[in-house]
């Protein structure tokens, strides 16, 4: 036990306060304890390292999670010197604590996939786009980008988004008398509205969403309604920056001829699923699987370095539909909620 305290591993206890003196007689028991069935887990290990799994230790024991330290110590166990030294150098530069964060949000962004891809694709559930996909992509539309925040979705008009826009843009804060857009269809509501905000505070693109029941093929009339969104927009000045991007996603489950001649049409552009180009406007019509195809390109390589089952680590059969919307309340990976001011 002097071995491991010389090494100045254990966390700072005051001898003085009960409360401490206990935590660190605990700490010295289970340490006795480990050391006593598997020596290796604490042999051969320098400083840096003895550190980090007596800290790991002391905050498992504080939290009584004996299922999870079980874990800890096979971890520990089976692995090689050199990952040992990987993962001491790795808590130089972070803790163990925001490794612990970024697993669990690729964990529960793998489940909510799952279960918008129960929503969209499992009829049986009756799900539409008011009552299950709009909520659902409420809490989740960094599916379309990373770093946006969301500034209207269902309910609110135009002149509302347009007065939440210029909060974002300015700092400003504007009643609804002050914003008056002159325009037939300036009470047309968007599903989702966001924004990428960079961190010093520019406003770097923005994306409009419109979602379409899963039994409705895509063609013109869904494509219009998307086009008329951004004519409101592209008449408004204060909508518009030059500096600033619009990407407009039409989404559903299939569309049909006319959308497919569309995209081919634009085809040479290089970028998929492009139906509209047009200065820094854009217009994109995307399938869900398409979507889901492009999350697991871009999280394959995630999963398979932590080598995290998606399979095992997912439970979305069987639920129904309010279940799965209501199970993400609590999903780390829900994205900021809906802007007020």
């Amino acid at each position: 036990m002097k071995t491991v305290e010389e090494k100045e591993a254990y966390p700072e206890f005051d001898e003085n306060n009960p409360v401490d003196h206990f935590k660190k007689e605990c700490l010295d028991e289970l340490i006795s304890t480990v050391y006593y069935v598997e020596p290796k887990i604490l042999s051969g290990l320098n400083k840096p390292q003895l550190k980090t799994i007596i800290r790991m230790f002391a905050l498992v024991m504080e939290s009584g999670e004996r299922d999870n330290f079980v874990k800890i110590i096979d971890s520990v166990v089976n692995m090689s010197k050199d990952e040992r030294d990987e993962l001491a150098g790795t808590l130089e530069y972070t803790t163990m604590s925001n490794i612990s964060k970024t697993i669990l949000l690729l964990k529960d962004r793998a489940q909510a996939v799952a279960d918008l891809k129960e929503l969209v694709f499992n009829k049986e559930l009756g799900a539409g786009e008011i009552n299950a996909i709009q909520p659902f992509i409420e809490k989740h539309y960094w599916l379309f980008g990373e770093q946006y925040h969301l500034v209207t979705a269902e309910e609110p008009d135009f002149e509302e988004a347009l007065r939440r826009y210029l909060y974002i843009l300015e700092g400003e804060t504007y009643t609804r008398d002050e914003i008056n857009i002159d325009d037939p269809d300036k009470r047309k509501q968007m599903d989702i509205f966001a924004v990428r905000q960079m961190k010093n505070g520019d406003v770097k693109s923005s994306i409009i969403v419109e979602l379409k029941h899963p039994q409705i093929i895509l063609g013109y009339k869904a494509l219009e309604q998307v086009k008329r969104y951004k004519d409101v927009i592209l008449k408004e000045d204060r909508f518009n920056a030059s500096s600033i991007e619009w990407n407009f996603y039409l989404v559903g489950n299939k569309y049909n001829n006319q959308i497919e001649n569309e995209i081919r049409n634009l085809k040479h552009n290089g970028e998929k699923s492009l139906v509209y180009s047009v200065d820094n406007f854009k217009i994109y019509v995307k399938t869900w699987s398409e979507i889901f195809t492009e999350f697991e390109l871009n999280y394959d390589f995630l999963f398979d370095k932590l080598q995290i089952e998606q399979k095992r680590i997912i439970e979305s059969r069987g639920k129904t539909k309010e279940e799965i919307i209501n199970t993400q309340n609590n999903n780390t990976a829900r994205a900021a909620e809906e802007l007020v001011v």
